[in-house]
């Protein structure tokens, strides 16, 4: 995973892609889930994601499931290519997270 140091930086992932726009998911290191139950919303927090989705920061890795999944795929999926730019705001409830209430 790239280190974003102050936070604010820009990495690349990649994701095996359905042509309905499903990502993926895995119930075990080799089993997929019922395609009812493939990920949909919107990609927030990538760490996450990445451990039972089709997410990879490396495109070998990628690849790699890729190829191990792939009679079990859709055809037309794909691997695709995203860029995400973080950048740390100003957080109005910083420091609340250590008052009781």
């Amino acid at each position: 995973m790239t280190e974003f140091g102050d936070l604010d930086g820009r990495f690349e992932f990649y994701a095996i892609v359905t042509p309905d726009g499903k990502i993926p998911t895995v119930l075990d290191d080799t089993t997929l889930n019922a395609p009812a139950e493939w990920y949909t919303s919107p990609i927030g927090t990538l760490a996450h994601l990445s451990d039972f989705a089709l997410v990879f920061t490396d495109w070998d890795d990628a690849n790699t499931d890729f190829q191990r999944y792939r009679v079990s795929l859709p055809a037309g999926t794909t691997i695709r290519a995203f860029t995400v730019g973080v950048v740390e705001v100003v957080n109005a409830y910083e420091g609340m997270e250590a008052k009781a209430s």
